[in-house]
């Protein structure tokens, strides 16, 4: 039997294969918060000259998009570990439902054992 490689950060924040915890998720949602902030904190402090404005609105767009496609793939992740459909994440876009379903993705208790998603939490699928 072939032992599965440890899943790394490239699986955590870019695969949508597998489960991932409520704890794990939350750390990653700090992750992309605190680089958010990073980002924002240098855009504002850059210089008035156009090369460094133009440096710091680039990054800001660069974690903006890979930040947003990186908190899609955990929140489907974490709705698998759930036992949900992963295309509930589509209820994040939506303004009325947004919280709604954030709080499911965050508080939901993952399922106990293997499920059609994966093995376990924080393991890639199947």
């Amino acid at each position: 039997m072939a032992l599965r490689p440890v899943p790394g950060m490239r699986w955590l924040l870019f695969s949508v294969s597998g489960r991932l915890s409520r704890r794990t998720y939350a750390w990653a949602l700090l992750f992309w918060t605190l680089s958010l902030s990073i980002t924002v904190s240098a855009a504002a402090n850059a210089p008035d000259d156009s090369t460094s404005l133009a440096l710091a609105g680039l990054g800001f767009i660069l974690v903006c998009v890979t930040g947003a496609w990186s908190i899609a793939v955990m929140s489907i992740k974490r709705l698998h570990d759930a036992g949900l459909p992963g295309m509930l994440v589509i209820g994040l876009v939506i303004p009325a439902a947004s919280f709604l379903v954030l709080l499911v993705i965050m508080f939901w208790r993952s399922d106990k054992g293997p499920n059609r998603h994966g093995p376990g939490s924080d393991q890639p699928g199947y």
